[in-house]
Formats: C-alpha cells, sequence, structure tokens
C-alpha cells in the first residue's frame, strides 16, 4: 500500500490527535534505520519512533510524534523546551 494512503487518514489539528484528543510530541530526527528513527526532544531525551507514515524522512527533519509514531512532518524548526 502506498505511503499516500497512510499520510491521507492520518489527520492533526492544532488542538491534537482527533482519535484521542492527546497532543503531538515534535522530535527531531538524529539517525535513520529502516522505518524506525531515533529522535529527540528539546531535553535531548531519545526515544525511537515508526516513521512509515511520513516517509522519506531526512536526519534534522523534525516530526510531529504520537503514540510512538510520526504522524506529520513539520520541518527543520529548532526545538525549544515550549514545543
Amino acid at each position: 500500500m502506498e505511503n499516500s494512503t497512510y499520510t491521507n487518514s492520518c489527520t492533526t489539528t492544532h488542538e491534537g490527535c482527533i482519535v484521542c484528543s492527546d497532543a503531538g510530541i515534535p522530535l527531531r530526527v538524529v539517525s535513520i534505520a529502516g522505518d524506525d528513527a531515533t529522535c529527540e526532544d528539546a531535553s535531548g531525551n531519545r526515544t525511537t519512533v515508526a516513521i512509515e507514515l511520513v516517509s522519506p524522512v531526512s536526519v534534522g527533519e523534525t516530526l510531529l510524534t504520537h503514540g510512538g509514531a510520526a504522524i506529520a512532518k513539520v520541518g527543520q524548526q529548532k526545538l525549544t523546551a515550549e514545543s
């Protein structure tokens, strides 16, 4: 199945996830291994995130994440503690 099919089914609003109302978390991509990326927040905390929904992804990009998966690309913005 093509990425566009998944991307079109994953919708966010400025208020967060439309399914559970949780807020998405912006994380910066540090490294990529297959369908996963190691990402970090503004404080330097790292986590692994599934990137299938938003591929292709580049190191340095900022992703909006929710539930261990990237749900949108935010771009190359600098993360701050307030993000």
